[in-house]
């Protein structure tokens, strides 16, 4: 009965699946008749909608990607990165502590930065002849030939002396150094030198000479004990002082250069941070200072080079024709005077950054007294080199140079037992050895 119900109800139904069989079955038995045109065309439509699917996906896909990319690069763009550090690890604080390692009763431990230029060198020399711990600290930057500045790294490390490859402004790197050695005294000598250069780059002065000095005194101001601090000043802050000769107490308020501003800054900045923070601080101005191992960019330097290439030298003659003159210091007589000051700089008077009471302040010149005019320094430099210099003598450009400095050294005798003993003859007969000796190995490389 309920079959019966089933069928009556789906007769037409049954009947149209009926009709549809026969219009599609095949005439001969066993075959089937494939309708080849639509399938094709449904096979096309359905491949053609699919790829139409895939393309757009890649198509925004692409343009995702390259947004991303676009948004990724303008990021890194605008924010700094950071270096990686190329100090650190159990290695490298083995070798720290080896170079600060004392070899005398008493020794100071100090750090030198711009070990590696030509004073740095010298000072690291004499500390560490004596017993004294040292550790250099220098970024080796262009300014002249860096390789010159290896060549005294390669005479440092020989004496047992490590010369840490850094900017004074990395304050990671000073915070490890305090926090590896308790330095008793910083040399600070890293600086950005030349008067003519601040034309070219005077971003590197700023850099340099106030925000590194910044840098280092924060790093000793921090540090627990703080060390005394004995830095390199120098006697261009005097400027277009007409007083001679230079005494410790004449004005300084007329630089004639970036570079003397900045130096003259340092000392205000110095001032600063012994008046907050109990720092011990001795500035030294230097005088013109010479001697092998020197700067390149120094007159009696490229004086030198120049004569035994036959190439003319440039030499400037101040107003009215007069002939510029400097208080030549000989290197040696530097090195005395800047130990001295660090034998007898007081200790800081601060902890955790914070003053217990008034801390010493001093500044000294450190000169040889007794200024030689340019055009005499080439006729000794003729003698010594046996060669005739192509003269060229020029007007004194406004390039920040000064016509004369001439150091009054009372102060840094009486106090420091300072005695500059090296005159002009005898320095460069030095030198002109060590220029020919070096420049011949290198020649021979």
């Amino acid at each position: 009965m309920a079959l019966h119900t089933f069928l009556k109800a789906n007769q037409q139904n049954l009947l149209g699946l009926q009709s549809d069989m026969q219009e599609n079955s095949p005439s001969t038995p066993g075959k089937v008749k494939v309708e080849r045109s639509n399938y094709l065309t449904r096979l096309t439509n359905r491949w053609y909608t699919t790829s139409l699917a895939w393309t757009k996906v890649l198509i925004w896909g692409f343009i995702f990607i390259t947004l991303l990319a676009g948004f990724l690069f303008k990021l890194i763009s605008t924010h700094k990165t950071v270096p990686l550090n190329t100090w650190g690890g159990l290695s490298w604080e083995k070798h720290v502590k080896h170079s600060c390692h004392t070899k005398r009763d008493g020794g100071l431990v100090v750090l030198v930065t711009g070990a590696a230029g030509f004073v740095g060198t010298h000072v690291s020399l004499a500390l560490k002849k004596r017993g004294d711990g040292v550790l250099g600290l220098d970024n080796f930057n262009n300014y002249y030939d860096p390789s010159l500045k290896r060549s005294r790294q390669g005479l440092l490390e020989r004496h047992g002396i490590l010369v840490i490859e850094g900017d004074i402004n990395d304050t990671l790197l000073l915070k490890k150094l305090f926090d590896l050695i308790s330095f008793t005294h910083v040399m600070h000598l890293a600086a950005q030198a030349g008067v003519r250069y601040a034309l070219e780059n005077p971003g590197s002065y700023i850099h340099s000479n106030i925000a590194g000095l910044v840098a280092v005194f924060e790093a000793c101001k921090s540090a627990n004990p703080q060390p005394s601090i004995v830095w390199a000043s120098s006697s261009s802050v005097y400027g277009l002082n007409t007083k001679v000769p230079f005494t410790e107490d004449d004005r300084t308020d007329q630089p004639a250069s970036l570079y003397a501003a900045t130096k003259k800054a340092g000392e205000e900045i110095a001032h600063t941070y012994n008046h907050i923070y109990g720092l011990s601080i001795t500035g030294l101005r230097f005088f013109t200072v010479y001697g092998p191992w020197g700067r390149p960019d120094m007159a009696y330097y490229s004086f030198t080079k120049s004569i035994l290439q036959g190439k003319p030298i440039t030499i400037y003659q101040g107003a009215n024709e007069v002939d510029l003159a400097r208080d030549f210091t000989f290197i040696d007589d530097i090195v005395k005077g800047c130990l001295a000051a660090l034998d007898t700089a007081e200790k800081s008077t601060g902890s955790g950054g914070k003053k217990h009471r008034p801390a010493s302040l001093r500044v000294y010149n450190l000169g040889n007294t007794s200024p030689v005019s340019v055009p005499t320094l080439v006729d000794i430099l003729e003698e010594l080199l046996k060669v005739k210099a192509v003269r060229h003598v020029v007007k004194m450009p406004r390039n920040g140079d000064v016509p004369f400095t001439h150091a009054n050294v009372t102060l840094a005798k009486t106090e420091l037992g300072y005695n500059p003993t090296t005159d002009l003859q005898s320095g460069l007969k030095k030198f002109v050895k060590w220029y020919r000796n070096y420049h011949n190995e290198h020649e021979k490389m």
